[in-house]
């Protein structure tokens, strides 16, 4: 029935020779033990704040969710940025190079023109005047009108045809280059400050999305901090109110151990044989002091079942060699370490005295467990099976049924290696 009970530092070792006090269950505020209403209440916060940080949790998910989202999206965009500003960086250099073509073609169709020019001198010099490719020249219409007059084939015949045909050739380049340089580099300009402008509205919405994440995760980090102290605060009232009772069980079993004592005066006084201690000389607090600070010289030590040292103990076995090193003898079983003294109320205990923890507390014979008192509501024990020998509050095993000073006695039992029916496993 003892669980796992509560271990303490060896550092308090040296706060427990303090007078024995009553442990203290009273929080700040609470003037007396918080009421089961207290706690309930308590808990209800505790539920709030949990659904609080629920929701807020929530929220911070889909934030986290839509910054995704938007993350990848600015990724898509900010690629289609990079292609449009390759595509421009290339649309640049194909305007260069179509402007070099342009300069070619004009260059081209300027020395077409000069030799039309050439042609045109010439026939004027060998015929003395203006004949038909001045004609054509001088047309209004151009040489295209000229040769619309007087028929294509009469004039390719009579003049400079392939001169006439790379200056129509020339003029139609020179203008296409012209053209397509101008509308390629608009175009791909146009592009550009698209992807730009969307590259910034969508790093924007990202920004934003990133701000609002960063709020929602710092109110939810505010609200679970709520939870923790509404959490911290049930624990404390929990905490407090089962010492509170624990406390009354204790006054409840003192309030026994004394009726059981005075019944055991009585029955003495009207004829009934006295235990072999009541012959002898009590055990004193200087004995008490030696039992409880051997027994601190053994923290740490496993928990073995009929264990009574050197290197491993079981509950009655530690109170055993403790008590044989105060020079007081005792059995090592918990039925018998009861009766090897005067049972002591809790509020006179002294440094070594015996606590005893039973399955049932109005009944001596249920039992199972010993404590060596060292002061200030706190034991030395060996536990149970797993365990090492530690420092544990005389309250945390619950079933405290009372305690007993060791005595000596006229008739002393041989030391017992073997292990008592009440001690645990």
């Amino acid at each position: 029935m003892r669980g796992s009970w509560i271990l303490l530092s060896g550092g308090l070792v040296l706060a427990l020779s303090l007078p024995a006090a009553p442990p203290s269950w009273r929080l700040a505020g609470h003037p007396g033990p918080p009421s089961q209403a207290e706690i309930n209440a308590a808990a209800g916060q505790v539920s709030r704040q949990r659904a609080a940080l629920g929701a807020q949790q929530g929220r911070l998910s889909a934030a986290a969710t839509e910054l995704a989202r938007l993350q990848v999206q600015a990724e898509v965009l900010t690629e289609r940025y990079d292609q449009v500003q390759v595509d421009e960086q290339r649309a640049a250099t194909a305007y260069q190079v179509t402007k070099a073509r342009l300069a070619a073609a004009q260059q081209a169709e300027g020395a077409s023109q000069r030799q039309l020019a050439s042609l045109a001198a010439e026939e004027f010099e060998s015929g003395g005047g203006f004949d038909a490719m001045a004609a054509m020249l001088g047309n209004a219409s151009g040489p295209q009108g000229y040769l619309n007059q007087v028929g294509l084939g009469q004039v390719l015949a009579q003049h400079g045809t392939a001169t006439l045909a790379d200056n129509q050739a020339n003029e139609t380049v020179a203008g296409v280059f012209r053209t397509q340089a101008h509308e390629l580099l608009l175009a791909q300009q146009a592009d550009l400050r698209a992807a730009a402008a969307l590259k910034q509205a969508i790093q924007a919405a990202v920004a934003r999305q990133q701000a609002f994440v960063r709020a929602d995760r710092t109110q939810r980090d505010r609200t679970a901090g709520a939870l923790a102290k509404a959490q911290a605060r049930e624990s404390a009232l929990r905490a407090a109110r089962r010492a509170a009772l624990a406390a009354a069980a204790a006054a409840a079993a003192r309030a026994r151990a004394e009726a059981a004592a005075r019944a055991a005066a009585a029955g003495s006084s009207s004829g009934t044989s006295a235990p072999a201690w009541a012959y002898g000389s009590g055990a004193s607090s200087s004995q008490g002091d030696v039992a409880a600070n051997w027994a601190l010289t053994q923290l740490g030590k496993p928990y073995q079942w009929g264990g009574a040292g050197p290197y491993t103990y079981d509950c009655s076995g530690l109170a055993m060699v403790a008590w044989a090193h105060a020079g007081v003898q005792i059995a090592h079983w918990t039925g018998y370490q009861w009766q090897s003294g005067p049972h002591i109320p809790l509020n006179q205990l002294r440094r070594g005295d015996l606590v005893f923890f039973a399955t049932n507390t109005a009944d001596p014979t249920t039992i199972h467990h010993v404590g060596i008192y060292i002061g200030n509501g706190m034991m030395v024990d060996a536990p149970y099976t797993g365990a090492f020998v530690r420092i544990d509050s005389i309250y945390a095993p619950g079933g405290l049924i009372g305690a007993v000073r060791p005595a000596l006695s006229r008739a002393r039992p041989a030391l017992s290696r073997g292990r008592g029916a009440g001690d645990p496993l």
